[in-house]
């Protein structure tokens, strides 16, 4: 698994969930004891994240797991990008995360092929 990706989907899930909470990037810092800039860093990817971090930003965001900040297995398909998917802040079901998959392994396919070496 790419390390980058890996930050990249912790930060995007931490800009989504902060901002649909209408939380500052300020107001997290101070939850889980860091700085602002740390928390611009971590959403930006450019920052690892400690463990006990994550915890507190589970309690800072008002999440229930860890997935809900990094999901168990980044898509394939997304290479070193990842996505955070939210559909009118509806839960994105299981086949809409298939097919969503499958859409993006597609155009990201067809997308390589088409670019020469």
């Amino acid at each position: 698994m790419d390390e980058r990706a890996i930050y990249d989907a912790l930060g995007e899930a931490m800009l989504v969930r902060r901002k649909r909470l209408k939380l500052t990037q300020a107001q997290v810092a101070k939850k889980i004891g860091v700085s602002r800039e740390s928390v611009a860093n971590m959403e930006a990817g450019r920052q690892r994240v400690l463990l006990h971090h994550v915890y507190g930003l589970m309690q800072a965001l008002e999440l229930k797991a860890i997935t809900d900040l990094i999901p168990a297995n980044l898509p394939k398909a997304l290479g070193e990008t990842a996505m955070v998917l939210e559909v009118s802040g509806d839960p994105v079901s299981d086949t809409q995360k298939s097919e969503i998959e499958r859409l993006l392994s597609q155009a990201l396919g067809d997308r390589s092929a088409s670019v020469s070496p």
